[in-house]
């Protein structure tokens, strides 16, 4: 069995990069061309709202609550695209994860569905317990879960490219 060897000063500099660069670039991307996505994703969220049977009208990118009287706007942020990004620039940095593109492919849709999940909770909570369990869902617990995730998908990715199949 091999020692596992420490990453280079380079090549920790290179991830440490990458990872700057492509926040950068989904903040721009997201900027001017994140409107389908956004769509894609209030739609979602409204088709949620309604099967669990809270009455909601769907504007644009804005999920309208008529009971509560309160907007919530899906923005380029809540699409998930950071998550994404980071799983995504740390797979493609890292030689054995990059051979197991099914993998990778089940982290991003498992990210995706996750976060879709995580917007639909907090106006959820919002409904059910008020502007307080929002807050403290939307802001920390919800990302706080989303970087975890992230995290531990890498972990598993990680583990499995260890052993040859």
């Amino acid at each position: 069995m091999e020692a596992m060897k420490l990453p280079k000063i380079p090549e920790l500099v290179m991830f440490i990069g990458s990872l700057i660069v492509s926040t950068v670039v989904v903040m721009v991307l997201g900027v001017k061309f994140g409107g389908p996505l956004i769509k894609v994703e209030a739609s979602n969220i409204h088709g949620l709202l309604s099967i669990v049977g809270i009455q909601n009208t769907l504007l644009g990118n804005i999920i309208y609550l008529p009971s509560e009287r309160v907007a919530f706007e899906i923005t380029w942020q809540c699409s998930g695209m950071f998550s994404i990004a980071l799983y995504t620039v740390v797979y493609s940095v890292i030689p054995k994860l990059r051979r197991h593109f099914r993998e990778y492919i089940f982290g991003v849709s498992t990210i995706y569905l996750l976060n879709l999940a995580r917007i639909f909770l907090a106006i959820y909570l919002y409904y059910t317990l008020g502007e307080g369990a929002f807050s403290l869902f939307h802001y920390t617990i919800g990302p706080l879960l989303m970087f975890t995730v992230v995290v531990l998908l890498l972990a598993n990715a990680f583990m499995k490219s260890l052993h040859p199949n």
